[in-house]
């Protein structure tokens, strides 16, 4: 069966948990259609504590959605890119939960989940008449917007959209079997303000994800 979990820029109320890595950020669920989703958002939590409970919540899949700046001159405000690739411009955290004995690395290609994507893809329509399907996504310091040249170094490596959450919280789901994918959501220009869209803007597109996300095999062939 399928559960997904939503990571979002959004402050969530809910209960948190106690994990080996510490306390979670809070944990909420919410109704999108016919489906229930788990929401939280990036906190001051150990990134590794909250994603390990998202898991052990049920969670199968981890989808971030997130307001984001535009480095290509492609995306203008409002446009939505379903990413197909990324560069982690982060750094400072912990990003793996194997230990320095064991070693060991997940794969990052493809770096998301196909059918993760082709279902955001499909409800990305509702809330946008053109979708951008292919793109890169930089994640940059979930501490602060990124400065202008900053944007700018990042649009000449290959990146088309900043955001500030994708890592390590995507790459530790991918460590314990999650699948994951980010819709994203163009606000401003690179290296300017602008404000974060509410979770209520993805709604109508998470919800027709949700309905067109395969069943898995098993239940698939049940």
């Amino acid at each position: 069966m399928n559960r997904v979990a939503i990571l979002t820029d959004i402050p969530q109320n809910g209960p948190t948990y106690q994990t080996e890595y510490g306390e979670t950020a809070p944990v909420a669920e919410t109704r999108l259609g016919r489906h229930t989703a788990l929401i939280c958002a990036a906190a001051h939590a150990d990134p590794r504590a909250t994603v390990r409970a998202l898991r052990d919540l049920g969670a199968t899949h981890l989808w971030l959605c997130e307001s984001v700046a535009a480095l290509s001159r492609l995306l203008d405000s409002g446009d939505v890119l379903i990413p197909d690739d990324y560069i982690d411009g982060t750094r400072g955290y912990t990003y793996t939960t194997y230990t320095e004995t064991a070693g060991g690395y997940v794969q990052q290609i493809p770096a998301f989940d196909p059918a993760s994507r082709d279902a955001l893809i499909q409800g990305a329509r509702a809330i946008s008449p053109r979708p951008f399907t292919r793109g890169v996504y930089v994640c940059v310091s979930p501490t602060r917007l990124e400065t202008p040249a900053e944007a700018a170094f990042w649009a000449r490596a290959g990146a088309h959209v900043a955001g500030r959450f994708l890592s390590p919280w995507l790459t530790l789901a991918r460590e314990l079997d999650m699948h994951v994918a980010v819709l994203a959501l163009v606000v401003r220009d690179g290296g300017q303000p602008g404000q974060t869209s509410s979770l209520t803007t993805y709604a109508p597109a998470l919800t027709a994800a949700l309905d067109a996300l395969p069943l898995p095999m098993d239940q698939a062939h049940g």
